[in-house]
């Protein structure tokens, strides 16, 4: 009685049920057995249907529905790679020095700042690939994979031939675990380059049609790059961040030791080496590489992160804060190191500190 008490179209409907229940009935008929027999075609209807719609457009019978969602869920987590964010208000907008006073500033290692004047460079210009290039590397050595990824994303679509480029993504998105993402970087690094051409197109061909490379399996595209140039320092570095992705660490030291034994001026090496080491439990061989780092780049973020997380997997709770907090002192914004900051002072008993972390205050 509910929907005749309304009245207007549902009532209509509801009376008209009811006389056909009621006409059933005089028939003898079960009315559920109406309802049945009416729908009983339904299926076979709808499959009729699906075969029309075949029939007239193949292409889409053929669509795979979890494709077409994983190709979606591609195209939004690439657009938010891509998604560079800026800081304002930014003093170094409008200066048309912008991207030779970042540099100067990347020197000197005073990293906050350079990002400002990156920025105000890449937004004069957003296909800067230079400026675009030069911030990626600020973030990455702020530890801030997230922004280093979006900068060197802009930088590739400007240029998708740069191997500093190609190479960055591909450790960025190593750091990140896109293992996806830094093979296919790793092997468009290769491929720009006319000495491995040669090497990368015969695995493609082994690779065959629609083939799906793993990091074992560039790896392997790798070492046979390493015999063919044995002095490339670069090509052993990404040697050891693949072993690193397939958690051979020995291999990785190994060939982080062979990049630097070719440039052992390369801090950013000595700190990849550090992090293998401390993967592979090796926390004091580690703790010497990030100190080389150091000395290299007194102000290189990453590795006084990496230098308190050497001390807090010792067990040295204590003695990691004062390198977190240097770390922050360099870069404010860098969120890791304040996550690392509070499980140092919780593990040191030192929560009446909690509250000064929480305002992201370091005095």
């Amino acid at each position: 009685q509910e929907f005749t008490a309304a009245g207007g179209p549902a009532a209509d409907w509801a009376a008209q049920y009811q006389q056909q229940q009621h006409a059933a009935a005089q028939r003898g008929r079960d009315p559920a057995q109406g309802w049945a027999d009416e729908f009983a075609d339904v299926p076979h209807e709808w499959a009729a249907e699906f075969e029309e719609m075949k029939r007239g457009n193949p292409d889409w019978a053929m669509e795979n529905v979890w494709d077409q969602i994983e190709s979606e869920g591609a195209q939004l987590r690439d657009a938010e790679r891509s998604h560079y964010r800026f800081t304002d208000p930014n003093p170094y907008l409008g200066r048309k020095d912008a991207l030779e006073v970042g540099r100067d500033l990347f020197r000197r290692g005073v990293l906050s700042e350079a990002a400002l004047a990156l920025e105000a460079a890449v937004r004069a210009d957003a296909k800067l690939v230079e400026g675009w290039r030069l911030l990626g590397t600020v973030h990455a050595e702020n530890d801030d994979d997230r922004q280093a990824i979006a900068a060197m994303t802009k930088a590739n679509e400007a240029d998708p031939h740069n191997l500093e480029v190609l190479l960055s993504l591909g450790v960025s998105h190593t750091n990140e675990l896109d293992q996806d993402e830094a093979v296919g970087h790793m092997r468009s690094w290769l491929r720009e380059q006319p000495r491995f051409r040669a090497i990368e197109a015969e695995h493609a061909a082994a690779l065959g049609p629609g083939g799906v490379d793993t990091p074992a399996s560039v790896l392997e595209l790798f070492k046979r790059a390493a015999t063919a140039a044995p002095r490339d320092a670069d090509v052993h570095a990404v040697l050891g961040v693949l072993a690193h992705l397939c958690r051979d660490y020995d291999a990785a030291v190994d060939a982080f030791n062979q990049a630097l034994n070719i440039n052992p001026q390369d801090y950013s090496m000595w700190n990849k080496l550090g992090a293998t080491q401390a993967n592979s439990a090796r926390s004091a061989d580690a703790m010497a590489a990030y100190q080389r780092a150091l000395d290299l780049k007194p102000n290189y973020v990453r590795a006084w992160c990496n230098m308190g997380i050497a001390f807090a997997n010792q067990g040295k709770y204590a003695d990691s804060v004062a390198y977190y907090v240097r770390a922050l002192s360099l870069n404010p914004q860098a969120e890791s190191a304040w996550g690392y900051l509070r499980i140092s002072l919780g593990c040191a008993g030192r929560i009446e500190l909690m509250e000064a972390v929480d305002r992201k205050d370091l005095e």
